[in-house]
């Protein structure tokens, strides 16, 4: 699985312009963060939570349901975004970017939107589509001042800050 993921970084892969199949590979690069970042007390199971109506989703779903160390719930607001590991927010969500910045700030919990100008407004992390193409951006220094490591070889295969 980790050299599917690093082919297909590696080579800028192209996604299809249908919905379905970016967000396949959105719920991939969030799956894969779940692999790549070390939280502090490395807990057993990851518990990723979805803000909003998103087939991100499902897709984590997908996944979760072949994994034992992977749990994927749907969350409605920051109190619930405080219960998990990583907080995926969909493009639809995108005006709680802040809210869920100010109840995450200082928690080890990995922020991942989809809207690349919320790298700015506290997001740890961005998956987004440019020119067809899947990439992310990520921001080392909010995530290891939150007391979780990003692996090299993650923020080798995207940009970062």
């Amino acid at each position: 699985m980790k050299l599917l993921i690093s082919a297909l970084l590696c080579m800028s892969m192209s996604v299809s312009a249908m919905a379905d199949e970016s967000d396949k590979f959105k719920a991939l690069l969030v799956y894969k963060f779940t692999e790549y970042i070390v939280w502090p007390n490395s807990p057993a199971v990851i518990k990723v939570g979805v803000m909003g109506n998103s087939e991100v989703y499902e897709e984590l779903v997908r996944f979760a349901a072949r994994k034992d160390d992977l749990e994927v719930v749907k969350i409605n607001n920051t109190e619930d975004a405080d219960q998990c590991h990583l907080v995926y927010l969909s493009k639809a969500q995108g005006g709680l970017i802040r809210p869920l910045y100010a109840a995450l700030y200082q928690k080890s919990i990995l922020l991942v939107s989809e809207d690349k100008a919320h790298i700015q407004k506290g997001a740890n992390a961005v998956i987004f589509l440019t020119d067809g193409k899947l990439s992310y951006i990520m921001n080392e220094q909010s995530i290891t001042m939150k007391g979780m490591t990003p692996s090299k070889r993650l923020a080798s295969l995207g940009q970062s800050l």
